[in-house]
């Protein structure tokens, strides 16, 4: 998948910002926890680096390190391709928009 179609058609502005989380990943044998950053944000979801583990389609939830708030349920909508240079990124598209971030 070539990083241009990662640009376009958004459903929000991405901004830059990088926030440290934990990545929690059901499996058959139990909830599997990543450290993490975000690349990027959007109210309706985000890239994060940290997401060996994750394949396309699959549900995870987001723990920022430094925030009292509920995990962010979402969807991995893409991997990076283990050769490029997104590897080890993902794209997540979160079940619910997040607040205004204005």
């Amino acid at each position: 998948m070539s990083e241009s179609l990662f640009e376009t058609d958004r459903k929000s502005e991405r901004r830059p910002i990088r926030l440290a989380l934990v990545l929690l990943i059901d499996s058959p044998d139990g909830e599997v926890r990543n450290e993490g950053f975000t690349v990027d944000l959007s109210q309706t979801g985000c890239r994060i680096e940290g997401a060996e583990s994750v394949s396309q389609g699959q549900l995870v939830r987001l723990l920022p390190w430094e925030s009292t708030q509920a995990a962010i349920s979402g969807r991995v909508v893409w991997v990076g391709e283990p050769a490029s240079k997104l590897a080890g990124e993902a794209g997540i598209e979160f079940l619910q928009p997040l607040p205004s971030m204005v």
